[in-house]
Parts: structure tokens; C-alpha cells; sequence
């Protein structure tokens, strides 16, 4: 027997066979992958949860910022109103006459009063309008995304039953700027399938809206520091509404955040 032959039969043999293994090695893992997406889908539809086009928003910052003073140089060019400093810094003012928010269709309208009575109104956007209590909650923005349920950039409007601003209380954030390098973000599938594993989310819900913003890791401070946050709107069966925020970081569940009274366990 030609033991030099056959030894080169076994090399080529062993090689072939070691390729061929490789192969269903990572055809195993591309399944595996595809199969973990997919499985993700399938636990939405098996619970009846829809959803529609979802961001694609991969990376971002965290961001930076400092509470705003209110000086009372500042104060004084407030016209038309009577402004008081709580805290240092929050401004609450009352406005010397009512002011109108119908527009022509009889349809609350903020924009004029922002515009004329609000220090960097244009900096906030309309989150809530409490028509029975009578109040408009707007939040900070920076970079166009929204700043959710810090009480350190929340404006509040309030109106009497003519639909006329008699008053509003405003606190804000400024010096904000992105920190570090960009964070790689969960996708906003992940964070629904969170949602629903915890029970967050029920049966039956659509999501009817899903956008990046931030919320604070901690309030109480000086500096604050606000992490990506996905907001998910949903609507439930019954017609109601209700509003989700997961840390688009660490896919952590935030929820309290729109919760009285939770600053110190959001900690």
C-alpha cells in the first residue's frame, strides 16, 4: 500500500469535511439570528400587538445641560405680566389681561402667546391640554426632540373659562450639548417586545406612534444628564390612549417618569 497516497487522500478528506462543517456552522447562526427577529414579530401578533413604520435612529448622544437662573433683569422685560422667581429657577407670571387663545375656528391656538409673553417659546412643544382643568403642558426640545417629564424644561399654561391665559409657570434647561461618543440604541422593536413581556403592554394595543427623545437620569441636580429615550404611543382597545417611555440605551422601562412624586426612584 502507498501509505504516501492515502495519507494525502486524508488531508484533502479532513479539509473538504472541516469546510463543509464551517459552512452549517454559519448557516446555523445567520438562522439563528433570523429566527430571533423573527421570533420578537411573532410574540407582537400571537399578543395582538400592530404597530406600524418604526424609526430607524440607530446612534445618538446623551446630552448635557444646566438649569436655567431667572435673573430679575430679566424679569423686568417681561411685559405685561407680573412675574415672581420660586426656587431660584422657576418663573411663575400672571398675566395684567387675559389673553384670548381661540383662533378662527374655535380651536385652542398657543402660538401668538408664546411668542408674545414666553421667554424662548419657541423652544417648547404642546405635550398635553387638560381642557377640563384647564391647562397646557409643554415640554423643552433641544436638536428637535423633546425633553420628556422633566420638571426642570416643562412649561404650564393655564386659562380661565373664556379660554383666555391668566398665568403660566415655566422652568428651563440651557448650555445643552451632546456628551461623549454616540450610544448604540435599541430599536424601537425591542423596546415594544420589552413592553409586552412585562406586561406594560396589553393585548390587543396599537402602536400608533414611536419617536427618540430624552429624559433625565436625574432630576434634582445642577447638571443634568438626559439619555435617549424612545416614546411609544399606543392606543388600546377601548379607545383609550397611553404613553410608554423605555431608555433607548439600556432598554430599562421609564414609565414613572410620567408619574408624580417618583423622581428619587427613577434615581
Amino acid at each position: 500500500m502507498d501509505w504516501s497516497k492515502t495519507k494525502t487522500i486524508f488531508i484533502v478528506v479532513f479539509a473538504i469535511l472541516n469546510v463543509f462543517l464551517f459552512s452549517l456552522y454559519l448557516n446555523r447562526s445567520e438562522n439563528l439570528e433570523v429566527l430571533g427577529e423573527t421570533s420578537i414579530e411573532d410574540r407582537l401578533r400571537v399578543d395582538d400587538i400592530t404597530y406600524g413604520d418604526l424609526p430607524e435612529t440607530k446612534e445618538a448622544f446623551r446630552v448635557s445641560g444646566e438649569l436655567m437662573p431667572v435673573s430679575t433683569t430679566e424679569l423686568r422685560e417681561l411685559a405685561g405680566q407680573t412675574p415672581r422667581i420660586t426656587g431660584e429657577n422657576t418663573l411663575i407670571s400672571e398675566l395684567e389681561e387675559p389673553f384670548g387663545l381661540e383662533d378662527s375656528k374655535g380651536k385652542l391656538n398657543f402660538e401668538d402667546f408664546l411668542e408674545k409673553y414666553v421667554t424662548n417659546g419657541k423652544d417648547y412643544t404642546l405635550w398635553e391640554v387638560d381642557e377640563e382643568n384647564r391647562v397646557a403642558t409643554f415640554f423643552q426640545e433641544y436638536d428637535g426632540r423633546t425633553i420628556f417629564y422633566n420638571e426642570n424644561s416643562t412649561l404650564t399654561v393655564h386659562w380661565n373659562a373664556e379660554r383666555e391665559v391668566t398665568r403660566y409657570e415655566q422652568s428651563m434647561l440651557y448650555n445643552l450639548k451632546d456628551i461623549n461618543e454616540k450610544k448604540t440604541l435599541n430599536t424601537p422593536l425591542q423596546a415594544i417586545s420589552l413592553l409586552s413581556r412585562s406586561g406594560s403592554l396589553q393585548p390587543g394595543s396599537d402602536v400608533r406612534e414611536v419617536k427618540l427623545g430624552y429624559s433625565p437620569l436625574v432630576q434634582l441636580t445642577q447638571t443634568q444628564v438626559l439619555v435617549p429615550t424612545w416614546h411609544i404611543h399606543v392606543e388600546l382597545d377601548d379607545g383609550t390612549t397611553a404613553d410608554h417611555f423605555v431608555n433607548a440605551v439600556d432598554n430599562k422601562i421609564m414609565d414613572k417618569l410620567s408619574e408624580p412624586d417618583t423622581e428619587e426612584e427613577e434615581q
